[in-house]
């Protein structure tokens, strides 16, 4: 169990005064006697940081392949045109060749 120094007038020690060193053995050693599990904690944190990742690159890739295909389509609408602006119709364009 962790003893206790006894603090006095003169030796007044705040917690921001302590060392995050100091402060962090503290901290351990209080979660200890909690029973808290220190690698259980540390990887839950990183399987929740690693989540976190994993979702950014699925939401990212899927915006690049709609940026990708509304780039081509807008792409294959203009091969089809014979003189520039000259026949603006985006959705006859994309969605004429469905019938």
């Amino acid at each position: 169990m962790a003893s206790r120094r006894p603090i006095t007038d003169s030796q007044a020690v705040s917690l921001a005064n302590i060392s995050r060193t100091r402060r962090a053995q503290l901290v351990a050693e209080f979660e200890g006697e909690l029973g808290i599990d220190h690698k259980a904690r540390a990887r839950a944190a990183y399987e929740a940081k690693r989540w976190i990742i994993i979702k950014t690159i699925i939401v990212w890739t899927i915006a690049l392949m709609f940026f990708s295909i509304a780039c081509y389509k807008l792409y294959l609408m203009g091969q089809d045109v014979d003189q520039p602006f000259s026949d603006i119709n985006p959705l006859h364009s994309i969605f004429g060749n469905w019938r």
